[in-house]
């Protein structure tokens, strides 16, 4: 008789990995098939773990039936997932979870047409020397993992379409992965000409579409496959190759467990199946560039726009300057004067502001109270117009107040609003520029399945004169009738205390920056801050990513942080603030060691929904070795993030 070791699907399996059952004779069974299980009261899905013929100790039952399309996970899909299990400390069923689609079981849909066509109509560019010389390099040579490094609008587009198509060509499937859900109508837009069929893949899907998208890739009818990190679990028969745009983004890294990274993930993938990996960025992170360096990817860079313009021009404005000429507005003079010819020109604006809301804070001008979240003890956001009467809002645990009509320490009606945010934004354009059309991109007017779509259809129609956004709309758009971008808030997140702070700003700015002019003409980029010594502005000013790396690689390396050394952080959440920080201090005493530099504090935000939070951070050459050695119980409940990519 054969028995199977079967993970169900359900959450007790976080504590009971496996589930013994009985193999009836006409089932014919492998690792990694999906079954149906009797479990409790009802039945649920599981997946064989393992084979065997031992016969167990206690009464077991038999395996309902089975999946129609076996195997549930491919064998590279399997190892996949322990590997996961294993490096970011989660159980096995959290990270299997990443795999299945939760309609598996139910009635197959009507299949639903993809983005065929009869017949392939030739949309290729003409190829730049510098996208020629890269596109035969990686053709010919076959490297395992590239890294196209491009200035913005330089054409990675175009080398990602042709390496695609020459994948297709050999019967391969191909994996396109993008950081935002923003750029999805983009790309599918840039690819439906030239491929049969393209399945789109992210968090806005339905469950239905997510299972009929699922099925389509595991028989092969789809050959590329276009999404977010999630796209990585795709149950491809024969991946070929894995484009991995923007790379360099911190929206590929999971902040729910599993706390994977997807380029981490992606090496590994590349590692089971040997399919071509390339990963492009304008400015790449530097655990990707330092790899770059060492040999471990093959580097190439385009140092051209494709189609011929310049770099955007990069003007910095003082704002202290503007205080001192009594210009107390959130736009400096320059700015709202370049804004004004730039729409007698009949061309489009861009204006980045990463905060959403109206106000960042609601404050008694009497006695200085702030009104705060009562669960996260954080300044509550001032919203004006996205719901039915202004309202507050808290960003971290979604909480709602009404808006105070008196502060409830001193009694005063002096209320105000300070701070700003896209909305405030959005009214004051309203005020200086009443026949402008404006659009808005943030998370609270892209929260439904098509916002992303209809924005970038309106931007290219060129209904849009003025899109205010935050910083998903600060990457990879390609929008070549935005001849000015201004940044209205530089300084915002430069000065976190988080030792990547100075990555995320240069990038992001620079990214940002890079909307401006994608056409034939130059495009401009005013910069407002507080700070213009502040070096990371400088560095954008000039276009200089490989002077910011030189500088960062430097401080990095001599305090030994990634990409010269390893973190892994260790968070504690508790009722009570004592009880957080004991946990954290005794994981801290189990946990020393000369080779690693470890310490605990409070989080930066120390109390979410009503939690404290403590941190403990280990840094050193191989900090999971640590963890893996230390008493079990002190990890009790604990989160951990493997490679974090904020630390405070």
């Amino acid at each position: 008789m054969n028995y199977a070791e079967v993970l169900v699907q359900h959450a007790y399996s976080r504590k009971q990995e496996r589930f013994t059952y009985q193999i009836s004779e006409e089932l014919h069974l492998n690792v990694g098939d999906g079954v149906l299980v009797p479990f409790q009261k009802g039945e649920k899905l599981g997946l064989v773990l393992k084979i065997h013929q031992e016969t167990p100790e206690f009464k077991v039952k038999e395996i309902s039936k089975t999946l129609e399309l076996q195997p549930l996970l491919f064998p590279w899909q399997l190892e996949l997932a322990h590997w996961i299990s294993e490096y970011y400390f989660c159980s096995l069923w959290d990270s299997i979870r990443l795999f299945i689609p939760k309609d598996i079981f139910k009635k197959q849909r009507k299949k639903k047409e993809l983005n065929k066509k009869n017949t392939r109509q030739n949309t290729d560019k003409e190829l730049t020397v510098e996208q020629k010389h890269i596109l035969e390099k990686i053709l010919k040579d076959k490297p395992s993992k590239s890294l196209i490094q491009g200035i913005t609008g330089s054409g990675k587009t175009e080398i990602y379409k042709r390496l695609i198509q020459e994948a297709v060509k050999e019967g391969g499937q191909c994996l396109l992965l993008v950081p935002e859900i923003s750029l999805t109508p983009q790309f599918v837009s840039y690819f439906k000409e030239e491929f049969p069929e393209i399945a789109v893949v992210h968090s806005r899907i339905s469950e239905g579409e997510r299972t009929e998208l699922w099925r389509q890739v595991k028989t092969g009818e789809v050959q590329l496959v276009l999404g977010s990190r999630s796209a990585l679990f795709s149950p491809f028969k024969n991946l070929k190759l894995v484009v991995m745009d923007e790379e360099h983004e911190w929206s590929y890294k999971q902040d729910q467990s599993p706390r994977y990274h997807a380029r981490d993930v992606l090496f590994k993938i590349q590692s089971l199946t040997g399919a071509q990996v390339v990963l492009g960025s304008a400015t790449p992170s530097l655990e990707t560039r330092t790899k770059a360096e060492q040999g471990e990817l093959a580097y190439f860079t385009l140092e051209k726009r494709a189609l011929g313009s310049e770099l955007p021009k990069v003007q910095i404005v003082d704002m202290r300057d503007e205080l001192k000429k009594k210009n107390f507005s959130m736009f400096s003079d320059e700015l709202e004067q370049k804004i004004r010819s730039t729409l007698a020109a009949k061309e489009q604006v861009l204006l980045f502001l990463n905060r959403r809301g109206s106000a960042s804070s609601t404050v008694c001008r009497e006695c200085g109270k702030v009104a705060e979240c009562a669960e996260c003890k954080v300044p509550l956001t001032y919203h004006a117009r996205n719901f039915s009467k202004p309202i507050l809002v808290c960003h971290h645990c979604g909480v709602f107040a009404p808006l105070p009509e008196h502060c409830d320490r001193c009694g005063s009606v002096r209320i105000r609003q300070l701070g700003v945010g896209t909305e405030k934004v959005e009214t004051e354009l309203q005020k200086l520029f009443p026949t402008a059309r404006l659009a808005r991109a943030d998370k609270d007017t892209m929260g439904k399945k098509n916002s992303f779509s209809d924005l970038h259809d309106k931007m290219h129609a060129d209904e849009v004169d003025i899109l205010i956004g935050t910083q998903m709309i600060g990457k990879g758009w390609d929008l070549p009738k935005i001849s000015l971008v201004g940044v209205l808030l530089a300084d915002m997140g430069l000065n976190i205390p988080d030792f990547r702070a100075s990555e995320r700003g240069f990038q992001l700015l620079t990214q940002v920056a890079g909307r401006a002019g994608r056409a034939k003409t130059q495009g401009t980029v005013l910069i407002q801050t507080y700070n213009p010594e502040n070096p990371v502005i400088e560095y954008v000013k000039t276009h200089d990513y490989n002077g910011f790396y030189e500088q960062e690689k430097s401080s990095r390396e001599l305090d030994h942080l990634p990409p010269y050394g390893k973190i892994v952080k260790v968070m504690f959440y508790e009722e009570k603030e004592k009880k957080a920080e004991e946990r954290a201090k005794n994981l801290l005493k189990a946990l020393s060691a000369e080779t690693h530099k470890n310490y605990a504090a409070p989080a930066f935000l120390s109390r979410v929904k009503g939690k404290y939070q403590w941190n403990v951070l280990i840094q050193g050459p191989d900090p999971r070795s640590l963890l893996l050695n230390c008493p079990k119980d002190l990890l009790e409940n604990a989160r951990i993030d493997v490679d974090p990519m904020v630390c405070i």
